[in-house]
């Protein structure tokens, strides 16, 4: 071995404290790198593969009611391949030990389930018998909610009858990976499962027979989607349709879609940080180092090692770091990859797992570490070839030592000796103070970013279920209703108030631009569920037009005033053309706001309603509910107190991993840096250090003068990386896709005092280990005179 390679040996072993630091930092933006490519790769092959397994539909469509003769025309559009008619509706459904009300989709089975489009895929049990009107297969995370098996019977209100149903089998369909519940728009497999039936005994109990009231297609290979969707919606429009849909805004596809589109970004740009500080750490060490190295440099010159050896040895030095935290972090993000592989198949009850990583991705992850050693060692080896030799023997010049502005201004004197020399060293070293403090905000944001989506999401579950959704049922019925629905429910004892609901649904244009969405009937003087924005503050419903939800105004591109086009998607297909009166930002989904009478008034309808919400008595409420579930034209009614139990529950089991996750990440930028500037000054100035204390300083004044602009980096860091991470936080909610939900970032101050709090605690708890090395100074042996 060289005598150089020796060195380098030697000088990894040296500073192996340094070397692990580096590689931990280096180790944490590379397993980021690879559990996001694996989370995203993995999620779009799985995806794919279940997709095609089960011949998932290119275009839905929902409709009242229309003859299966029809399927044939549906058929014979050109671009069409294949079209499927079923029925599909919502029942109660009677748990054996649920007490809260349960909602239930059957889906009809046709004779050979097996060669249907959005085929079942069986993980327990058989399918249907076909003629048994008395089986049905049931979705698997509905099943594990409620411990059902093949074998296992639930009680389904079937059109105001009472069947009991016998499961024979545990599915999942492609259609319903994310299965939100209609009454919240969250997923909720415990209130919430999907029923697949025989079809001629639920188009039967339905009143169906020989019709459909819903149908998927697909498409041949040269299809315009575009042209086929205008032809659906012109041939389905008599027949109560509610505008077809392609796969890309089918509510499981799209939400897929948009987690795999997070994946990719957050994997461009979350490693980014960690790999910049990295990156510094490198070229500070290696700045260090040279600087100490000054006459080992000269010596190798004189030996005859050129500039290229010399570079090479430095920079190997700085890659073997690195290639050692790429080795590490592709293993940690295969491990983290995997695990929150499983989570998300799980949350999006995906059955086809394809752990998708391939060597390209792990050798991007190496050859990133390998570029973040190599830019930050490139101005560090730049300085050593640059270095003669004559040169390199003499030490290095001391610095200007010109009066600081501190000095200038006469500050100086509010301080103690220690404590002007802290002050001195800062100001002199301007750009390794700035950057220092730059890789410690960073790690503070990074932990605040997690701790602002669960104070956000808590806060807006707060007014949502305190300040909007005050009532204690909200019930659905299975049709829009005449208004003394809702008269019959008020006289039911024990209600004390009954308000109005009603949603219709509707096709919103505004020249080429168009969105699905819903108009939300707001009733006079609403006081159950007043209309409310993100901060909880009521708003006005103007009584002459729409009032947007801010992301639905963007979509549209429209303004105050601007005409919008509205295809009313329920019986009757009425078209309207109301103007904008006004913008809100509300909390989920792409809603138009109106009031309820004018709303009834336009659509030329009698007062009806679609829903009802009831404040009762809590001593009548058992008995309140069991009256609502014999009443055959109430499809559904929620609790939202429940409601809000588990969406808690569910915020609380996701991000507390996210929240130890990110902490950990942030202790550990803190931790690189602290420890790496302490030990570098400790390496430098230990010959300084030692004459201070044989003067008289005490180990405290030491400590003061070695660790002090370590604190102030600490300090600073922490100070610009609250403000930083309050801005990523917003960035972080603002990017939640606005169809699914919204909420404004909160920041508390109790979360911003615990980022702080971790991220100080780790680095001056370092801090203090390298104190120790500094009190155990042999004083005798660092003073000798050099060699």
């Amino acid at each position: 071995m060289k005598a150089i390679d020796r060195k380098l040996v030697r000088d990894l072993g040296r500073l192996k404290g340094q070397v692990i630091t580096i590689a931990l930092v280096v180790a944490c933006g590379i397993s980021q790198l690879v559990a996001f490519v694996a989370f995203y790769r993995s999620l779009e092959a799985s995806r794919a593969a279940f997709f095609s397994a089960t011949r998932f539909g290119d275009l839905f469509v929902h409709l009242d009611r229309a003859p299966r003769s029809l399927l044939g025309r549906l058929a014979e559009i050109p671009g069409v391949a294949r079209v499927d008619g079923r029925v599909v509706s919502d029942f109660r459904l009677d748990i054996p030990g649920v007490a809260e009300p349960v909602l239930g989709r059957f889906i009809s089975l046709d004779e050979n389930p097996d060669s249907r489009l959005d085929t079942l895929l069986l993980k327990e049990g058989r399918n249907v018998e076909p003629g048994d009107g008395r089986e049905v297969v049931v979705s698997e995370l509905f099943a594990e909610a409620h411990d059902l098996h093949p074998g296992d019977s639930v009680v389904a209100v079937l059109d105001g009858r009472e069947v009991r149903l016998r499961i024979c089998g545990v599915g999942v369909s492609a259609e319903y990976i994310y299965s939100s519940n209609p009454r919240t728009g969250f997923p909720d497999p415990s209130h919430f499962g999907i029923f697949w039936m025989d079809g001629k005994a639920l188009s039967t109990a339905l009143g169906l027979y020989g019709a459909f009231d819903d149908a998927v297609m697909t498409f041949s290979a040269n299809a315009h989607p575009a042209d086929i969707v205008a032809a659906v919606d012109r041939l389905l429009e008599p027949y109560g349709g509610t505008g077809a849909v392609l796969r890309d805004r089918q509510p499981s596809a799209y939400a897929l879609s948009a987690k795999i589109d997070q994946y990719r970004a957050m994997a461009k740009f979350v490693p980014l940080f960690f790999l910049g500080v990295a990156a510094f750490i490198l070229n500070l060490v290696l700045s260090r180092i040279i600087g100490t190295q000054r006459e080992q440099i000269a010596t190798l010159k004189a030996l005859g090692y050129g500039p290229g050896a010399l570079a090479r040895h430095y920079l190997t030095f700085a890659l073997v770091i690195c290639g050692l935290g790429g080795v590490l972090g592709v293993g940690l993000g295969i491990l983290e990859g995997e695990g929150g592989l499983h989570a998300l198949i799980r949350y999006f009850n995906l059955p086809v797992l394809i752990f998708e990583l391939g060597p390209s991705s792990v050798a991007i992850g190496v050859l990133a570490s390998l570029a973040a050693g190599t830019a930050g060692a490139f101005v560090a080896v730049r300085r050593t070839i640059r270095l003669p030799a004559a040169e390199a023997m003499q030490p290095e010049p001391p610095e200007s030592f010109k009066p600081t502005v501190i000095e200038r201004l006469r500050l100086d004197r509010l301080f103690g000796v220690a404590g002007r020399m802290v002050l001195r060293d800062v100001e002199r070293h301007p750009l390794r103070l700035g950057f220092s403090a730059l890789a410690v905000a960073l790690g503070t944001s990074i932990l605040l970013v997690g701790t602002t989506m669960i104070d956000s999401l808590n806060r807006a579950l707060q007014i949502q279920f305190t300040r909007i959704e005050t009532e204690d049922l909200n019930l659905g019925f299975d049709r829009p209703r005449s208004a003394e629905a809702l008269r019959d429910l008020q006289h039911v004892p024990g209600v004390l108030v009954g308000e109005a609901e009603r949603s219709v649904p509707v096709r919103l244009r505004s020249k080429w631009r168009s969105r699905d969405g819903s108009i939300v009937g707001v009733p006079p003087n609403a006081t159950l569920r007043p209309p409310r924005d993100l901060s909880g503050l009521p708003f006005h419903v103007s009584e002459g037009g729409l009032t947007l939800s801010q992301p639905l105004a963007k979509i549209l591109g429209v303004r105050a005033g601007d005409p919008v086009e509205v295809d009313v998607l329920e019986a009757g297909r009425k078209h309207l053309s109301l103007p904008v009166a006004g913008f809100v930002e509300d909390f989920a989904g792409l809603n138009a706001y109106m009031s309820l009478p004018e709303l009834d008034r336009r659509l030329g309808e009698p007062p009806t309603i679609s829903g009802a919400l009831l404040s009762v008595d809590r001593l009548a409420f058992p008995e309140v509910t069991r009256r609502l579930e014999r009443l055959p034209a109430v499809a559904s009614f929620d609790e939202p107190a429940l409601d809000r139990k588990g969406f808690e529950s569910e915020i609380s089991s996701s991000f507390k991993a996210l929240s130890v996750i990110l902490a950990l990440f942030a202790s550990i930028i803190a931790i690189g840096i602290v420890f790496n500037n302490a030990r570098i000054a400790l390496a430098v100035r230990s010959r300084d250090l030692a004459t201070l204390r044989i003067l008289g300083f005490t180990r405290g004044e030491v400590a003061t003068v070695l660790l002090g602009e370590q604190a102030v980096q600490l300090v600073l860091g922490v100070a610009l990386g609250l403000p930083l991470g309050c801005l990523m936080g917003a960035a972080t909610m603002a990017s939640i896709p606005p169809e699914f939900f919204r909420a404004p970032a909160v920041f508390l101050p109790s979360s911003l005092i615990a980022a702080a709090a971790v991220v100080l605690f780790s680095g001056f708890g370092c801090a203090l280990l390298v104190r120790r090395e500094a009190d155990r100074l042999d004083l005798v042996e660092v003073l000798k005179a050099r060699d």
